[in-house]
C-alpha cells in the first residue's frame, strides 16, 4: 500500500510540475492577450511647476491605459494645499490606487502611485540604496523605493507584476547603480509576467541601462525619439518602461513629445515630464 501511494504522489509531482511549467513557457497561438501601460511624472512637487489634477485626470483618461507609474506625487502636503493628490486622480478617473511614501515632506507624504483599471491584489514597498556610502545624512539625496504590485489584468492567466520606481537624480549613477541592482536582485525570483516602469533619471544607453539588459529589455528602438525632459523642447530620455526577458511581447510605443500631438493635448502644459505609452500583445510567457 505505501509503494502505490508513493507512486502515486510521484505521478501527481510529475503532472503539477508539468501544468506549472506551461504556464510559463508556452507559446500563446491565439486570443493573445493586450495592455496599455503609461509612466508619467507629473511634476506634483515641482517648484517650478503648477500642476493642475483634473487636466491631468482628463489626459489619462484621453489615452486610456490599464495601468500608470506616477512619480512625483504629493500626499496632504502644504505646498500642494494638504490634498492627497493619489486619491485625487483615482477618483477622477474611476481607477484603483495605491501610493508608496518615499520621505517626510512639507507636513505630509510625497512619493510614487500606481494606477489601475482593474484589481490591485497586493502592494510592496522595496526600500532602496539611496545614500552615498550609506550616509543618510549627505546632502541633496533621499530615500527612494520600488512600489511593487500583483495586478489582475482580464485575460492574462496570472496576475501582472508591476513595478513603479523613480531613481536618484544625480550625475553620479553610483547610487542608481546600486537602486537597480537591488530590485533585480529581489524581483528576479518572483515569477510570472513582470513590468519595471518609472522615472529613471537616466538613459537606455548609459551603464544603468546597460545594468538593466541582464533582465529587461527597453520598450525603446533605435527609430523612436523618447525624449522625456523637460517638457518643453525634450533633452534627455529619463522616463524607461522595461519588460521581463521572460516573455515575448509585440511591442508598439508612443512618446508624445511634440506639443501639437492628437487628442489636443498639450503636453509641456500638463506636466514638466513627457510620458511613456506603451501597447503590449502578449505572443510567449
Amino acid at each position: 500500500m505505501k509503494k502505490i501511494l508513493a507512486l502515486l504522489f510521484v505521478i501527481f509531482s510529475v503532472v503539477s510540475f508539468a501544468e506549472a511549467k506551461v504556464l510559463y513557457n508556452k507559446k500563446i497561438i491565439k486570443n493573445n492577450p493586450k495592455m496599455k501601460i503609461m509612466t508619467y511624472n507629473i511634476a506634483a512637487g515641482a517648484n517650478n511647476f503648477k500642476v493642475d489634477l483634473k487636466v491631468t485626470a482628463e489626459t489619462i483618461k484621453k489615452v486610456n491605459p490599464d495601468i500608470i507609474a506616477v512619480q512625483e506625487v504629493d500626499r496632504n502636503t502644504n505646498r500642494s494645499g494638504k490634498i492627497d493628490q493619489a486619491q485625487i486622480l483615482a477618483d477622477l478617473t474611476g481607477y484603483n490606487m495605491v501610493f508608496g511614501k518615499t520621505i517626510d515632506h512639507d507636513g505630509g507624504d510625497y512619493g510614487i502611485a500606481i494606477l489601475s483599471k482593474y484589481p490591485i491584489l497586493s502592494q510592496q514597498s522595496l526600500v532602496l540604496p539611496s545614500f552615498p556610502n550609506g550616509d543618510t545624512t549627505s546632502p541633496g539625496y533621499e530615500q527612494r523605493i520600488a512600489l511593487v504590485t500583483q495586478i489582475e489584468v482580464p485575460g492574462f492567466e496570472v496576475p501582472i507584476t508591476f513595478i513603479n520606481t523613480h531613481l536618484d537624480w544625480h550625475e553620479d549613477p553610483t547610487v542608481r547603480l546600486q537602486q537597480v541592482r537591488t530590485i533585480n536582485e529581489i524581483t528576479l525570483d518572483m515569477r510570472g509576467i513582470k513590468i519595471l516602469a518609472g522615472d529613471f533619471n537616466d538613459t537606455v544607453n548609459s551603464v544603468v541601462g546597460k545594468e538593466m539588459e541582464r533582465y529587461w529589455v527597453s520598450v525603446f528602438d533605435d527609430k523612436i525619439d523618447h525624449r522625456t525632459w523637460p517638457a518643453v523642447n525634450p533633452e534627455v530620455a529619463i522616463d524607461q518602461i522595461y519588460l521581463n526577458k521572460a516573455q515575448v511581447w509585440e511591442v508598439k510605443t508612443y512618446v508624445p513629445n511634440n506639443e501639437n500631438e492628437k487628442d489636443g493635448i498639450q503636453w509641456n502644459k500638463v506636466s514638466d515630464h513627457i510620458p511613456v505609452i506603451v501597447d503590449l500583445k502578449l505572443l510567449e510567457q
